[in-house]
């Protein structure tokens, strides 16, 4: 297999980043269907990447936006790969795979909570209360676990933050960039969410649309501050569709108020399209089935009558029969 040099981007400043901005780790030790490579050691491949871009930069820390493991109830062995292997310091906050019944008041039961329970505090931290804070040097950050957007309400005091203070707002919710899709009526856009909160906050960080995109605003109060919207995407390629996606991480400059990209080295042709092959065809056999039952339907005739048509028409199995035959006959 070959591999994907990771993409040159452009340096905006000569000093380390004050921070690496990542979201959907979504860590597993089941291989998704589409992948043909070493999975496991894919996901490995990509902590470790972090770490040592952790380590480039002065070790800044590694802000998460949920969604660390791709199940609450992962394996033994994946919470050992995890607490080997993810990168220090460490900040996120829960997304919904991690919480079991996608609710916070359940965290002490999932992998993530244990993960936090046997690590340095100082190194490893997850922001599991709505709206709790913490400050790392020149950075002021605020978490908002999944599902908890709808109750948080900004401390007025950031608003008349220091200016060599960044403020920092996680969170993981479905975040649209540009105009979300005509279905969706419960998520919001990276506009809505700098209209709400760009006042309070300098850089949002969102997890859960695995597509990465970084949104630009000025603050016309508060000129020269503006906001940005960092939406790093899935760290994995985890379904067939994302095959020529570049999954990526993002340095983020405090001075600057800016975050570059950094593209994951990945491996090309890992991804197969044979259970999307298998299932295009199962669903048309299924279609031809039902077509061939609309044409053999009478309108005149009762449902038993229909059934007996079909069945002499057909070649189904004597045992189907009778256990069709005895259920109607329970029904009455």
């Amino acid at each position: 297999m070959r591999m994907k040099r990771t993409r040159k981007t452009k340096t905006i400043t000569t000093k380390p980043a004050d921070a690496i901005l990542v979201s959907d780790m979504h860590l597993t030790d089941s291989i998704p269907v589409s992948r043909i490579d070493n999975y496991l050691l894919a996901q490995r491949s990509k902590l470790q990447f972090l770490q040592s871009l952790s380590a480039q930069n002065n070790n800044c820390p590694i802000l998460c936006a949920g969604d660390i493991f791709n199940h609450w109830k992962a394996s033994p062995w994946l919470c050992g790969i995890a607490y080997r292997h993810l990168p220090r310091p460490f900040i996120g906050i829960p997304g919904q795979h991690d919480l079991p019944e996608h609710s916070l008041k359940q965290y002490e039961r999932s992998a993530l909570g244990l993960l936090e329970a046997v690590s340095d505090k100082e190194e490893f931290i997850i922001l599991r209360q709505m709206g709790e804070q913490i400050q790392r040097k020149n950075l002021r950050i605020v978490g908002i676990p999944f599902g908890e957007l709808r109750n948080f309400e900004p401390d007025e005091s950031l608003k008349f933050a220091l200016p060599d203070l960044r403020r920092i707002l996680i969170l993981h919710e479905l975040t649209w960039q540009g105009k979300k899709p005509s279905w969706d009526k419960g998520s919001r856009t990276d506009i809505e969410l700098i209209n709400e909160f760009g006042n309070y906050f300098d850089l949002i960080l969102t997890g859960d649309n695995h597509e990465g995109f970084v949104t630009r605003q000025k603050d016309p109060l508060h000129s020269p501050r503006d906001c940005i919207l960092v939406n790093p995407g899935s760290m994995m390629r985890r379904t067939a569709d994302q095959a020529d996606y570049q999954p990526r991480c993002y340095l983020y400059y405090a001075d600057e108020n800016d975050a570059v990209p950094v593209y994951f080295p990945i491996e090309m042709n890992v991804h197969t399209r044979e259970h999307i092959d298998k299932e295009k065809e199962r669903d048309e056999r299924i279609a031809a089935y039902i077509e061939r039952i609309k044409k053999n339907w009478e309108a005149g005739l009762s449902f038993r009558k229909n059934l007996e048509l079909f069945f002499r028409e057909n070649k189904v199995p004597r045992k189907i029969k009778e256990i069709i035959y005895n259920a109607l006959e329970k029904e009455g």
